[in-house]
């Protein structure tokens, strides 16, 4: 095996035969090389790939990139723009083809995806079960450090710590419902007395434009899925709410802001300002010791969270805000 450096990334020499691009956390190849790889002519290779895309398998977006390369025309070399294709499109055309060298692949590739589960299985069982333990003694440790904040003689200082400790332990046992998918949506407040119309929407932004001069396109609609955003944590179904609870409501207000992106512009700062005026206008900002159900930080790792989220992950993320509201 032998590598190259070039401006698009590293090459490597398959077998002394084939040159495979390596870029991105990825390898590329373009038509001419999987026909090689796998011993089919051209058509073959590309008649699986438009299966590929056809039945929706993989998007082209994220699997196909254009690089420039050098290649022979009769007696000239040319500079072309040629299609490359990812792992995962290589993967899947390997699985089609009927050849011997597609045999090949398809029993190189079923072991290395084998020890690769097998040995993640493991992995993870073994973290999973250090992870468990190590949150069970922590709990009782919590247990044991509430005890002692009823002792008169501890300082302030120390008291301040355990709160701190205690607080944080309810953040970990949300982590690992989220790590073994038992988070459930906790009882909210049912009785909304704020309906977040579209203008009254406007005037928050608005607003925002007025205090936050860094852009002048912030705030500035791109189309009219806002107003849907909008509209759809009113949505009803057989004359009831389908997002019944404030928390709900807000929940879906945050996810939908951010992830429709109708903005311009400022898509997270407004989707986190409305999240926020929502329920301090419905009263529940705050519990009941005036403290913020959810903080700055938080709320600023949400938006981040839900931005760089998968949209089948939807429910997902609408469970952690509602435990994260609900947490205090």
């Amino acid at each position: 095996m032998k590598n190259d450096n070039t401006k698009h990334g590293k090459v490597v020499l398959y077998k002394n035969r084939i040159e495979v691009t390596l870029e991105k956390n990825t390898a590329w190849l373009n038509q001419k090389q999987m026909a090689e790889l796998f011993d089919k002519d051209l058509r073959t290779v590309n008649e699986h790939i438009l299966n590929v895309y056809k039945e929706k398998e993989l998007s082209k977006k994220s699997t196909i990139r254009k690089f420039r390369i050098v290649q022979k025309e009769g007696q000239r070399k040319v500079l072309r723009n040629i299609e490359f294709y990812n792992l995962d499109v290589i993967i899947s055309v390997g699985y089609r083809v009927n050849s011997v060298r597609g045999t090949q692949f398809r029993v190189w590739a079923t072991n290395v995806l084998r020890k690769h589960l097998i040995d993640g299985y493991t992995l993870n069982e073994k973290r999973l079960k250090i992870q468990k333990d190590k949150i069970r003694e922590l709990s009782e440790a919590v247990a044991l450090l509430k005890n002692v904040l009823r002792i008169e003689s501890i300082s302030d200082e120390s008291k301040g710590i355990i709160q701190i400790i205690s607080e944080y332990t309810k953040a970990l046992n949300i982590l690992d419902d989220y790590d073994h998918k038992r988070l459930k949506i906790p009882r909210g407040t049912k009785r909304s007395k704020y309906i977040l119309t579209y203008e009254k929407a406007r005037k928050i932004i608005d607003e925002m434009r007025r205090r936050f001069k860094d852009s002048p396109i912030v705030g500035q609609e791109k189309d009219a899925s806002f107003k849907g955003s909008l509209g759809a944590i009113y949505q009803t179904f057989d004359g009831k709410d389908v997002y019944p609870t404030i928390e709900e409501k807000a929940a879906h207000l945050l996810y939908f802001a951010v992830k429709n992106h109708s903005f311009v512009d400022g898509n997270k700062r407004i989707s986190a300002a409305l999240f926020v005026c929502f329920l301090q206008k419905n009263g529940v900002l705050s519990n009941k010791k005036g403290e913020k159900r959810i903080n700055d930080s938080t709320l600023v790792a949400l938006a981040l969270m839900i931005a760089a989220s998968n949209p089948s992950e939807k429910d997902l993320m609408i469970k952690v805000i509602l435990n994260l509201l609900g947490s205090k």
